[in-house]
């Protein structure tokens, strides 16, 4: 099944990579685009029918798949689900079939409006590819190859980038690899440093063989610095300040078609803390926690305050991931049951409310309009209104969404860790209000455009987006009672590791 989810985005991106691109004058020109839409759908109803084989009161990991041994190597290809990658994979599968709907959507405008449609047969392999690449990371049961797709993940973002963004494109592509490229160095550092002083990883590889037990034996000293290689790779990705400086540009000049993904990709930073760090250095959180936790609501703050200064949707958008991320940051570290879980929630519902607040923007970009907040314009549609009031409120946390359910659980379980820093969290979300309803309340001011609404394909993707964050908010047992039961095992860990 696994296999399945995995393996179809790359072959059918292949296929279409080395099949002739379609002529400007052709009949038919959505031929590729067609394919990447069934392939996405495709694997989707995979991922859909794995959670339903998926036992959610089993912490650990279920839907096995051994596709090689290298014996004696340290090197299987092993691929599994537990409650920590089962949401993470489900909703991959979800945002990348509305990403291959709304370039459709694109490509559809662009021809409409008579200009040549630039989604090229590279775009739509690149986006299979990336695909494929994302599950395997968040389905990835051995060290060597979660590192190989972690690393394998740089490649089709910058040929994305590089080739379909946006006017600073280059230099975004540019500023992704770099930091990306460094934060790997850390990341293989740590994981040589683990090989070289606990030998029975070094044999074996397998997530379930936990790293926490033959950590004891090694310094602390020694564990304080694995800890600081694999923090900075992680704090990277996510990213939380100070090492934030790629995600502004990256997060506002990628593809149209792919802008909706670029919080999602924020979750292979939390999803590797949570999977690596979390369970196997509980001796360093407890020692170094409290400071970590501090840096992730800085970050919330220092986010929240750029984004109300923005005058760009699309850059309040990518500064509100700045401020979020700070507090999912500090949820992973709790070290305790409910902000774990909460952490895992959150992973889920910040990538469903950034998605639906970059498809409300692109429907502007897409038609040569301004993301200006001091000229923008929404359109007269009671529609396009719904959608983004549903974004606003699951981004502020608002009862009845998904965000409200991560936010609370993650607040909740740093209330055990300290009261102080949750007193400070908890003011700093009155600062996420503050931006989002400045921007609701900018685009209100401007009046109504009546030159343009919502095409088909735009309303299919805000209709499944809003669904889907009103559901796990009404619903939130469905992701959280399997997230809760990971997140038992997670926080388990070995004792103090000293």
């Amino acid at each position: 099944m696994l296999a399945i989810a995995i393996l179809t985005p790359l072959c059918v991106g292949l296929v279409i990579l080395f099949l002739k691109e379609e002529r400007a004058d052709a009949k038919f020109q959505s031929r590729n685009a067609l394919a990447a839409i069934a392939t996405t759908l495709a694997v989707f109803a995979v991922a859909v029918a794995a959670q339903t084989r998926f036992a959610g009161n089993y912490g650990e990991a279920q839907l096995k798949e051994v596709w090689y041994t290298f014996t004696g190597a340290g090197l299987n290809l092993v691929f599994a689900l537990d409650g920590l990658s089962m949401p993470l994979f489900l909703s991959t599968a979800f945002l990348f079939l509305i990403a291959a709907l709304f370039s459709l959507n694109l490509q559809k405008l662009q021809t409409g409006a008579g200009s040549a449609p630039v989604l090229t047969r590279q775009f739509w392999a690149s986006l299979l590819f990336l695909e494929s690449i994302v599950l395997g990371v968040f389905a990835a049961y051995n060290f060597i190859v979660f590192f190989m797709l972690w690393e394998l993940f740089l490649i089709p973002v910058v040929v994305l980038m590089w080739r379909f963004g946006l006017e600073e494109r280059k230099a975004a592509a540019a500023r992704f690899f770099i930091y990306t490229f460094v934060s790997s160095a850390f990341m293989l550092a740590a994981f040589a440093a683990l090989v070289y002083y606990t030998p029975r990883v070094g044999a074996d590889f397998d997530f379930k063989t936990t790293f926490a037990s033959e950590l004891q034996l090694v310094h602390f000293e020694k564990q304080r610095l694995i800890f600081l290689f694999f923090i900075i790779a992680f704090l990277v990705k996510m990213p939380v300040f100070p090492f934030h400086a790629w995600l502004p540009l990256t997060h506002t000049q990628a593809p149209l078609g792919t802008l909706l993904l670029s919080g999602l990709f924020l979750k292979l930073g939390s999803y590797g803390v949570l999977r690596f760090i979390t369970p196997n250095f509980s001796g360093v959180i407890a020692e170094w926690g409290s400071i970590f936790i501090s840096l992730g609501i800085f970050s919330m703050l220092y986010g929240a305050f750029v984004a109300y200064r923005q005058q760009s949707f699309r850059f309040v958008i990518a500064y509100s991931s700045l401020s979020h991320m700070g507090l999912l940051f500090a949820g992973t570290l709790t070290n305790n049951e409910y902000g774990v879980t909460g952490a895992i929630v959150q992973n889920v519902g910040h990538s469903l409310a950034n998605a639906l607040l970059f498809i409300i923007v692109t429907m502007h970009l897409v038609r040569s309009k301004s993301d200006d907040l001091a000229g923008m314009q929404a359109p007269k549609s009671f529609f396009y209104q719904i959608a983004f009031s549903i974004a606003l409120f699951s981004a502020i946390g608002v009862p009845g969404t998904i965000g409200f359910v991560g936010e609370f659980l993650m607040l909740f379980g740093l209330s055990f860790k300290s009261w102080p820093l949750t007193v400070l969290a908890i003011s700093t979300l009155v600062f996420s209000s503050a931006y989002m309803l400045r921007l609701y309340h900018k685009m209100r001011a401007n009046g109504l455009d009546n030159t343009w609404g919502p095409s088909a394909i735009e309303r299919v993707c805000l209709t499944l987006l809003c669904a889907a964050i009103l559901w796990f908010g009404v619903q939130p047992s469905f992701l959280a009672e399997n997230a809760r039961s990971t997140a038992r095992v997670v926080t388990a860990g070995a004792g103090v590791n000293r």
